[in-house]
């Protein structure tokens, strides 16, 4: 079982929070997101009840829930969450989460594979509502991405928006400073799947 700490201090702080919105069942959502890349961030949010999904691990807290999708939890497992004054005297919420950091490939895994597992559980994902998919195709030494459109993407109006406010924004963002351009090697035709 996972283990989340929440100070008494900030269990009161969500307590108001919470209360100050009037929504019955309304939960705090506990995120990770591009786990296990160098661009990996957590946050925490309101969750309202018709948000919270079979795939999330519940921790119930003084007079109300924290939720956090079960994909992420690795990555928040241990997390503490605290509340202090900063020097103005003003609330400051903190949140250490020890394992954030964690890799869940070889420390010398090479940046193609590890573009390869961000593609993989992240990207392709999010494309496959559209019967679409994407795979890596290769890396270059100068940090130039080339990935092939599958399904539902091939021949797609919209692959050009997708690669460059989609996936080339995602790859920015876990792999900071890394990636300096995303190019589509696909040979598009138009099929039955093709999306829009």
């Amino acid at each position: 079982m996972s283990k989340i700490t929440v100070s008494d201090q900030a269990q009161e702080y969500f307590k108001k929070i919470i209360a100050s919105q009037k929504m019955p069942g309304l939960a705090i959502r506990l995120t990770a997101t591009n786990p296990g890349t160098p661009g990996v961030q957590c946050g925490i949010l309101y969750c309202p009840k018709e948000y919270i999904t079979p795939a999330d691990e519940h921790f119930q807290m003084q007079d109300f829930e924290i939720v956090i999708d079960s994909s992420v939890i690795p990555y928040l497992d241990e997390s503490v969450i605290d509340l202090s004054k900063d020097e103005n005297g003003e609330d400051l919420l903190t949140f250490h989460a020890p394992n954030l950091n964690k890799q869940d490939l070889p420390e010398d895994a090479s940046l193609f594979t590890r573009i390869q597992r961000f593609i993989d559980t992240t990207v392709s994902p999010s494309l496959a509502s559209h019967g679409g998919a994407v795979t890596l195709d290769s890396v270059t030494e100068d940090g130039i991405v080339k990935v092939k459109f599958q399904g539902g993407c091939l021949g797609c109006s919209m692959v050009g928006l997708t690669l460059k406010d989609g996936i080339q924004t995602q790859l920015n963002q876990a792999f900071p400073g890394m990636i300096k351009d995303v190019i589509d090697v696909t040979e598009h035709v138009v099929t039955d799947e093709t999306y829009g």
